[in-house]
């Protein structure tokens, strides 16, 4: 892992771009200025919905747009595509394991058997299982992995070595997904900060491997698709 990724990568304007359209955008614009448009408006609980899924669709093409030389320059160096496939699938073990154990160590030192962001997606899915699904796995999958791999983990690449780039990336990855119980004080969800910490690490790992974007995107689509997979056996099971 002393072999660093080549080329420029993206610029700073475009990793500010990024960042903001996920830390400001996602976390406090989008949602801000969705309620009050639901009450400038009046939104039924359908076109609330859907006002929600133009926000996810806009992100995702921002996204997109703003990352372009970073998806070219993937697209120019994927690898042979049974090997590209065959590093996904390894990978996606290598994920399920650390899934497990993480989450088992959890639950034998706190009691939780999920966090606090896995049972509002559970809760979310009962009552809107078309639009948590595209949040899954479509938008999570393509705006996370630009925003944590492409402009934190890639640019802190071409200035360090990969332990410590992979580490802020997942820490970073990991805080956002417990940041929500950290705000009302549910202290002891911070500890599945570990398991969202480890997965961000194993996709930069992906990244590194595969010198391609492509390659965390689809490992983070796999694992997100288990989870989808995983509620809906509930489901069925529980009727």
């Amino acid at each position: 892992m002393n072999q660093k990724l080549e080329s420029k990568g993206i610029s700073w304007l475009r990793i500010f771009i990024l960042l903001l359209n996920y830390t400001a955008g996602y976390m406090f614009f989008y949602p801000t200025l969705l309620v009050w448009s639901s009450k400038i408006f009046h939104f039924s609980y359908i076109q609330y919905q859907i006002a929600t899924f133009l926000i996810y669709v806009f992100m995702i093409f921002v996204s997109l747009i703003v990352a372009w030389p970073l998806l070219k320059e993937s697209y120019t160096k994927q690898r042979e595509f049974r090997k590209f496939i065959e590093s996904i699938l390894l990978m996606f073990v290598a994920v399920y394991v650390v899934n497990i154990l993480t989450s088992g160590i959890i639950s034998l030192l706190t009691g939780l058997e999920s966090s606090e962001n896995q049972t509002g997606i559970i809760t979310a899915f009962y009552a809107n299982p078309l639009l948590i699904s595209f949040s899954t796995l479509i938008y999570a999958p393509i705006v996370e992995e630009i925003t944590f791999r492409g402009a934190v983990f890639r640019p802190l690449r071409k200035y360090t070595n990969f332990w410590i780039s992979a580490l802020i990336s997942g820490i970073l990855f990991g805080f956002i997904h417990v940041m929500d119980s950290l705000f009302i004080g549910n202290f002891i969800d911070l500890s599945f900060m570990l398991t969202y910490a480890a997965l961000g690490f194993l996709f930069c790992f992906c990244y590194e491997k595969n010198k391609s974007i492509f390659a965390p995107m689809l490992l983070h689509f796999l694992n997100n698709g288990l989870g989808v997979i995983g509620i809906l056996l509930s489901i069925f099971l529980g009727m």
